[in-house]
């Protein structure tokens, strides 16, 4: 043997722990992706509330109930003819 070469031991695994590995590593690999799936989901749920938000920050709320309120003038009204009409005949 020459000098400063260090003999290698040769370790031998059971063919049992190759077998079990490939059988848990795509289940582990699935778990992870399962989860990061679902964070990215939630991260587009969030963001799509997000502009929902924004877009209810921006109308003035005492404009919006007094369309509101104008609007169910509209429809009372319309509803008090029809029915006028209707009790005539």
């Amino acid at each position: 043997m020459r000098k400063g070469m260090i003999p290698q031991k040769t370790v031998y695994l059971q063919a049992s722990y190759t077998i079990e590995a490939a059988l848990l590593l795509p289940l582990f690999l699935f778990a992870i992706m399962k989860g990061l799936l679902l964070g990215i989901d939630c991260y587009q749920d969030v963001c799509i509330v997000a502009e929902s938000m924004q877009l209810l920050e921006r109308i003035e709320p005492t404009d919006w109930i007094w369309k509101m309120q104008l609007t169910q003038k509209g429809v009372d009204l319309i509803h008090e003819h029809t029915v006028s009409e209707k009790s005539k005949e």
